[in-house]
């Protein structure tokens, strides 16, 4: 072609053809080119609409627990009983709107972490590219004759079709809270025999801290403020440690720091336990941990504090106090929804909690002992017994009722 058109004879007329079909040649080529590109550009599209859905419904995903985590530290509790098992959802029906809202849709969504505090949600684009009928497999082609599973492309045509997809993972990052008790009066010198209420106290106030900003949390917190507070962000990979739908219950934590009943057999309680029985299965689990004054939180056995009114110093070690072991027995019975306040007072009166004669008691009820304000709580174990963390210098242990001044009965779950 380009020889004709360079040595052809003049007036033959054999340039102007030359001329012409080169121009349609470069424009059939042009034309091919921005179709290819277009449907290039198209899919990259696609693949972009995708991620952004990916992220939104990863982070959206986390909100439930967000929300149990400010729900709770706004009540005055330690926020870090929140796992996702106490949000009343699934990790899929919270991501789906926040997908949709970018159309897109979860393909699979799932929760890492021991608390659940990991999401990882994989969508696909709504919309789809269509492709041509060249390039469909036979079972495509068997497809698109049965109708079943076609798309939709963005002029309304439906048939088989390529879709973005993309996948996104989120952490919720909570802040630092730091809870205060308000202060017993010392006993007096000479009386150091005297009965103190159990725990740690009524909590005085709750402040929590995130990139060097502190909002007060309880009494009287801003929702809004607080719930600033928790982050909910986008990360690389998932967590390593698996999400079993129940808190963990402390049996091994603690590198062997503290031993306990359960870790020697490497069995948790029963899951198919009535209420009752769990709670007293799960506080036996401690049976021989010493007692440390504040000590004991909804996954376990913890540091205490300094220091009780009668002067002993919880802090030298991991225990539980009295109303530290009932409020992780309840809290770990109910799979993470019921979690006590750490003080006798907060758990005789939790609304939760439905009375119960003295003399109609059953596995797992709570026992409170002395006049308002009470100033012990146990587990009652059945025959006259209950578990309890009694004081310093004691451990978690089965003990006679009779004799110990029984006020209250509360029953949970």
């Amino acid at each position: 072609m380009l020889l004709r058109l360079r040595y052809g004879r003049r007036g033959s007329g054999d340039t102007g053809l030359a001329t012409s079909s080169l121009v349609m040649a470069m424009a059939l080529l042009l034309a091919a080119g921005v179709l290819t590109f277009g449907r290039l550009a198209h899919a990259s599209d696609l693949r972009l609409r995708a991620q952004t859905g990916a992220d939104a419904a990863a982070l959206g995903a986390l909100a439930p627990l967000r929300d149990a985590a400010v729900g709770m530290v706004l009540g005055g509790n330690d926020p870090s009983g929140a796992g996702y098992w106490m949000t009343g959802t699934t990790v899929d029906a919270a991501a789906k709107p926040y997908a949709e809202e970018n159309l897109t849709k979860v393909v699979k969504a799932g929760l890492s972490g021991m608390i659940g505090d990991y999401a990882r949600v994989d969508v696909a684009s709504k919309e789809c590219q269509l492709k041509k009928e060249r390039e469909l497999t036979d079972k495509e082609k068997d497809d698109l004759r049965n109708k079943r599973n076609l798309c939709t492309d963005t002029s309304g045509k439906t048939g088989i079709g390529r879709v973005g997809t993309a996948h996104a993972v989120a952490k919720m990052i909570p802040p630092t809270c730091v809870i205060t008790y308000k202060p017993y009066d010392p006993i007096p010198e000479g009386d150091e025999g005297a009965e103190v209420p159990g725990g740690v106290g009524e909590v005085e106030s709750i402040t929590c801290e995130a990139d060097g900003r502190k909002v007060r949390a309880f009494p009287y917190g801003n929702r809004a403020a607080v719930t600033r507070l928790f982050k909910i962000r986008l990360v690389d990979k998932e967590s390593p440690v698996s999400y079993t739908g129940m808190p963990d219950g402390g049996l091994f934590a603690g590198g062997g720091v503290v031993q306990n009943e359960c870790a020697k057999t490497g069995d948790k309680p029963a899951e198919d336990l009535e209420f009752g029985a769990a709670v007293v299965a799960w506080a036996l689990c401690w049976r021989g941990t010493p007692y440390r004054w504040g000590g004991g939180n909804y996954n376990g056995p913890s540091r205490g504090i300094c220091c009780s009114p009668g002067g002993h110093d919880g802090s030298i070690g991991i225990g539980f106090d009295c109303s530290g072991l009932t409020l992780y027995a309840v809290y770990q019975a109910s799979r993470g929804r019921i979690a006590l306040g750490h003080y006798t007072g907060n758990q005789v009166a939790d609304p939760r909690g439905t009375p119960v004669p003295l003399t109609a008691l059953k596995a797992g009820d709570l026992l409170f002992f002395g006049a308002w304000p009470t100033h012990h709580v146990a587990i009652f174990y059945g025959d006259g017994q209950m578990v309890e963390a009694p004081q310093t210098g004691d451990v978690v242990k089965i003990s006679q009722v009779a004799g110990r001044g029984l006020t209250f009965a509360r029953r949970f779950g």
